[in-house]
Order: C-alpha cells, then sequence, then structure tokens
C-alpha cells in the first residue's frame, strides 16, 4: 500500500471583493476567506486509486479536477487514475456561502511500493514548502504547547533552527506525515542545548495518529498516544549540533505524528529527516524523568516513559540497582549523581539513557517589610525564607546585609528594588525581590515599563501589558508563580471585541529583544494587539508620559491614549480624540528605520480626572514583518 501526503495553500482571492458597499444593519463583514487545501493517500486494494481527504477552510462545497476532464464535487472524493505510476496535478476550488473561492493546485504522486514520508520545512527555513511560502514553523504549529521560536544561530544546514526556550514544555513543535502501515522508519535529527540546566533534555516522539484518532491537544494524550521516543541530554557542546537517530514501527497508523518538546533547558534542533528502516525488529524508545520529593530532598522518583520495552534495569549512579518499572530511591547523602536506565523488548533489542542529577536541599526565600512610623526612609524588613542557613539582603541602593531581620535607611525618595537571596544547606539558593517606594507623597508606579524584569520566560515581559494577564509567569529562578498582574484588572470584554472586529487572535503585545540600547521592548506586529495597564495616580494631578518608540516602515502612525475608565471597545475613541474616556492623547509621529536604530522619546502631559488611568498604545496600520512598531521605556512622573 502507498501513501502520499501534502498540505499546500495558495489561496485566489480577488481585489474586487472589496467593494465599498455598506454591510447591512447590525451585520459585520466577511473578511475571513475560503482557503483550499487537501491531502491524499493510495487505497490499500489498489495503489491507483487515490483517497483525498478536503483540508479547506472557510468553506461549503467544493470543485475537483482531476484532469482529462475527470471532475467532483464531493468532499473527500476517491479516484483511480487508470494509467498506474506517474505525477498527476490535482486542483481543489472551495466556494464559501457569499461565492467566495480559494483555488489550490497539487501534483499528486501515484506509484506502487514503500512510500518516502515527507517532512514539510525539515530544516525550519523560510519559504520552502512545495509552492514556497511558510516562516519555518508554519507547518509544526500545534494546539498542544505554545508555537516553537527560530533561530539563526547556531544552526547545522541553512539559515534557521528550531529553538525551545525555557520553562519546561512551554513550546512544542508538532506535525503530521504520511505513513506506509506496519513499516520500519529511521527518523533523524540534529539538536544542541545550553550546559549547566538542572533538567537538561529535549525529547523528540512519534505518535500514532491513526489508532488514536488524530486529537492531541495535552500532554497526556501525548503520552498515551505516543509509539516511539528518545530523550536526548548532551549539554557539552552548545555550539556544535549532534545527531540523533530514532527507529520506530509503523504498527496500524497511515498517519503518525513527529513531537518534540524540551525539559527545563533551552534547546534548538535543526534538519528532520525520515528513511524507510531496514526490516526486523526495532529497538525499545528509552526515556524517564526525575522529581525531588517535597518532603525528603535525598529521595527521587523516576517515572519511566519508555516504549515498546519490556524489562527495564536501573543503575542510580550510586551503587544501587533496581528493575522496576518506575522506581523511587532514596540517596544516603546530596551528591551528583549518572543516573542509567536500560530498557530492553521481547526481541532483546535495547536501549539506553543517561541522566545526571545534582541534588540540592530545596529553599525559599521570602520577606516582608514595613515602613518606620518615625522615619519614613527607614524600612523594616523581617524574613519569612524556609529552609534557609544563610541571608544575603541587597536593598537596591548600593548596600547589602548578611543575616536575619535587618533594618534600612536610605539616603534619598525613589523606587527601589529589594533582593533577599536565601542559601540551603548544600548550597541550593533562591531568590526573592520586591520594589518598594520610599516617598512622603504619592508615587506613580508603571509596571515593567523597561520590559525586562523576566529573563528566563522573556516573553512573560509582554504580560504586564497584557488587558487579559495570564494567571501565572516564570520567574527569574525558572520557578513558575503566580502573576502579579492577574489580581490588578482583567478586560474580557475589550479581549473578545478587538478580536472579533479584526481577528488577530490575540490583543497582546509581542515581547522582543530589540529594544531601545539593546534591552528588551514590546512589539505590535498585528492590527488588533496593544499596550495595556491599569494605573493608579492622583486625582487632578498633572504628569508627565513619557515612552520610546518606533516602527520599521513609513506611514504607520501609533497612538497613545491616557484613559480614565476601562472601556469594552473602540468605538467611542474612533469616534472622536476628546470623547470623555480620554483624559489625553498623543499620535507619534512616524519615524523609522530598518536598522532597528531609530527609537525616539515622546513626551506629553496630561492631568488624572481620576484616581485610576489605563495607558492604551495601539497601531492599527502594522503589517507583520514588514511595518512593525516597537515601544520601551514607559514612564510617568
Amino acid at each position: 500500500m502507498t501513501l502520499i501526503s501534502a498540505s499546500i495553500v495558495a489561496s485566489c482571492v480577488g481585489d474586487e471583493i472589496f467593494r465599498d458597499e455598506l454591510p447591512g444593519s447590525n451585520s459585520k463583514a466577511d473578511t475571513v476567506f475560503p482557503e483550499a487545501n487537501f491531502s491524499y493517500a493510495s487505497s490499500s486494494d489498489d495503489f491507483r486509486t487515490i483517497n483525498f481527504t478536503n483540508l479547506s477552510t472557510e468553506s461549503l462545497s467544493y470543485s475537483w479536477n482531476f484532469g482529462s476532464g475527470n471532475t467532483s464535487t464531493d468532499q473527500d472524493p476517491s479516484f483511480t487514475f487508470e494509467a498506474g505510476e506517474g505525477t498527476y496535478p490535482v486542483e481543489l476550488t472551495a466556494t464559501d456561502g457569499n461565492g467566495i473561492s480559494g483555488t489550490t493546485s497539487i501534483d499528486v504522486i501515484v506509484v506502487e511500493g514503500p512510500f518516502q514520508p515527507i517532512i514539510l520545512e525539515a530544516g525550519f527555513e523560510d519559504d520552502t514548502l512545495p509552492e514556497g511560502g511558510g516562516d519555518g514553523r508554519d507547518s509544526w504549529r500545534n494546539d498542544i504547547g505554545g508555537v516553537i521560536q527560530i533561530t539563526g544561530s547556531p544552526v547545522t544546514f541553512g539559515d534557521q533552527g528550531a529553538k525551545l526556550p525555557v520553562p519546561a514544555g512551554d513550546r512544542a513543535g508538532y506535525q503530521e506525515i504520511t505513513v506506509d502501515p506496519d513499516m520500519n522508519y529511521d527518523l533523524s535529527f540534529w539538536y544542541t542545548m545550553l550546559s549547566g540546566s538542572s533538567d537538561p533534555r529535549l525529547i523528540v516522539s512519534v505518535l500514532g495518529v491513526t489508532e488514536n484518532g488524530g486529537e492531541f491537544t495535552t500532554i497526556e494524550e501525548v503520552a498515551a498516544g505516543t509509539i516511539a521516543s528518545v530523550t536526548v541530554t548532551d549539554d557539552s557542546e552548545p555550539d556544535v549540533y549532534v545527531q540523533q537517530k530514532l527507529s520506530f514501527n509503523s504498527g496500524t497508523n497511515n498517519t503518525v505524528a513527529i513531537f518534540f518538546t524540551n525539559g527545563d533547558v533551552e534547546a534548538r534542533l535543526d534538519d528532520f529527516t525520515i528513511d524507510i528502516g531496514a526490516e526486523g525488529a526495532v529497538p525499545p524508545s528509552v526515556g524517564f524523568s526525575s522529581e525531588q520529593s517535597e518532603v525528603n530532598f535525598l529521595e527521587y522518583t523516576f517515572t519511566n516513559s519508555s516504549t515498546g520495552a519490556t524489562a527495564y534495569e536501573w543503575d542510580f549512579g550510586d551503587g544501587n540497582m533496581s528493575t522496576e518499572e518506575s522506581p523511587t530511591h532514596v540517596y544516603a547523602e546530596a551528591a551528583e549523581y549518572t543516573v542509567t536506565l536500560v530498557a530492553t523488548n521481547e526481541s532483546n533489542l535495547s536501549n539506553t539513557l543517561e541522566q545526571t542529577i545534582n541534588i540540592l536541599a530545596p529553599v525559599t526565600a521570602g520577606f516582608t517589610y514595613e515602613v518606620d512610623p518615625d522615619d519614613y526612609r527607614t524600612v523594616n524588613f523581617m524574613d519569612a525564607s524556609i529552609d534557609a542557613v544563610e541571608l544575603l539582603w541587597e536593598f537596591g541602593d548600593g548596600f547589602q546585609f548578611t543575616g536575619m531581620d535587618p533594618s534600612h535607611t536610605y539616603d534619598e525618595d525613589g523606587i527601589y528594588t529589594v533582593s533577599l537571596t536565601a542559601t540551603s544547606i548544600t548550597g541550593n539558593t533562591d531568590v526573592e525581590t520586591a520594589e518598594i517606594v520610599i516617598s512622603e507623597g504619592f508615587v506613580v508606579q508603571v509596571l515593567n515599563g523597561t520590559f525586562d524584569e523576566f529573563t528566563v520566560n522573556t516573553g512573560d515581559n509582554a504580560d504586564a501589558w497584557d488587558m487579559t494577564p495570564n494567571s501565572t509567569v516564570v520567574n527569574n529562578d525558572g520557578e513558575t508563580i503566580d502573576s502579579p498582574y492577574d489580581p490588578l484588572w482583567d478586560n474580557g470584554a475589550l479581549d473578545s471585541w478587538l478580536d472579533g472586529f479584526f481577528g488577530d487572535g490575540s490583543e497582546q503585545a509581542g515581547s522582543t529583544s530589540d529594544g531601545n540600547n539593546g534591552t528588551r521592548g514590546a512589539k505590535l506586529d498585528e492590527k488588533g494587539r496593544r499596550l495595556y495597564q491599569v494605573v493608579t495616580v492622583q486625582a487632578g494631578e498633572t504628569y508627565t508620559f513619557s515612552i520610546d518608540a518606533r516602527t520599521t516602515a513609513g506611514g504607520i502612525t501609533s497612538e497613545v491614549f491616557i484613559l480614565n475608565t476601562q472601556i469594552e471597545d473602540e468605538i467611542a475613541i474612533n469616534a472622536s480624540k476628546t470623547d470623555p474616556v480620554i483624559d489625553a492623547y498623543y499620535a507619534i509621529p512616524n519615524i523609522f528605520d530598518t536598522d532597528g536604530d531609530a527609537y525616539s522619546t515622546h513626551t506629553f502631559e496630561f492631568t488624572a480626572s481620576t484616581g485610576e488611568i489605563v495607558i492604551y498604545v495601539r497601531n492599527v496600520d502594522v503589517i507583520d514583518n514588514s511595518a512593525e512598531a516597537f515601544f520601551d521605556n514607559v514612564i510617568i512622573e
């Protein structure tokens, strides 16, 4: 049986559909047009009979052209190419209820014998889809984890590779490919990862799509649907890629998926290939993860994720062994150990995985503080750390203190970042920080106005500017914590309105490394994205607002609104820039330079009419990848 699959979109939507006609009462213009697409596979009874699967979107009717006058209007037709082996162009036109159509043409390959699977965007390069286009990751998007990032350095082949930043499992790649059932395949890829992580793991799996119904939306479903997997851990040379091969048998599946994600380490991938493997049994896949006990830091539970194995042999690195599938082990002392798992199948074929664990006693830093009632510049700090044997206080003004519960007097008014580093008995550390305001009067605080407070998961720098903040962020120790912004505001009504009006799917600004002066900043690259933050002020006071801005193309203008209330849509502020909800409006002059160095600082004054304002920044002229707006250093004084 021969199975072939491709996925190519080439919509043909004419400019004539954008007419200057007014829609009917209470109606909204349809701006999402049909995109024609399909995949195909040969029949198990006759390789010349091709079964087509319609993948079109926003469409109601279909017109197929198989060549030589052969057509069909079925949604998922079958057609027999009587001439046998060859390449046949097949055209599909998908039409919506308004009569708007999209068309694609795919060369269907009819061949007898083992089918060579196709991996799209296998090297993560731009414009490498069969008919051009693609940003290197379009074929790897999924509903399981966030979209993978693209890196330009280091790579092995071409100009780009895939990047998986921390935290663990936050991003994932997923792509379905067509295979022959009960066929052996060798999946190869190149990888590298940064050194120094406590969990240097990259997991590449093959999922059985056919036998699991093609529904993978959670990590638990991925684990249940895995038919083969490999865990790689080589972090010795972050700039040098290592090749790895995963052999698997497709079983009953004619469609499988390649899935990958990372442990708590920044990892990179490049150049996937797949070949038909040798006949016979394939080795089992070996994989495991480890978790330290919260009660006894010397106790570890090892969870086996191997597939295709019937026997297991564990070496915990301290002279102790186990043949349990997923054992628990208590070490005698804190040290670094290499844990080895050998997984063996019924054919006596085996695979081995080694992982290093560095046992450290846990510690949690924490503190509270209060201002001295007799001197507002003196602050008393109270330690609330857990399992700490050493405490280092840094008060944000250049002074430090080692020990319990210090009192510190500041020389000047200002906003200071205080940090406490707590150390455990094995040298493990944890850091807690807090911003404190030293002032007799009221000080306006703009949250993360520099867009660079989070250094581990840099995407979290956009959360302070999200109208619907996430419930958690990742702190600079790599720990997932409750978001400091989530309790402060949540404007789901405006989020929904923007999604309906612009159809971008997200109103949150992006976090970018292209900030001013080499720091991080914010990016608006879709028309519905906004900078949004609720800020406490004093009613009747006049303030100076400052923002650094640039754009990457001419003719796009960024707008800053100071709103005195949270709005549910933009109808009023679009109608008039003097609407009562607007305390101030400022149009940033269009300044652009494609070398990325054209930031300018813009300032204006406003008088707050209420005790709570909304900073609201937009640019409805942006175009992804060609005309984008960037911002940094938002200040209110």
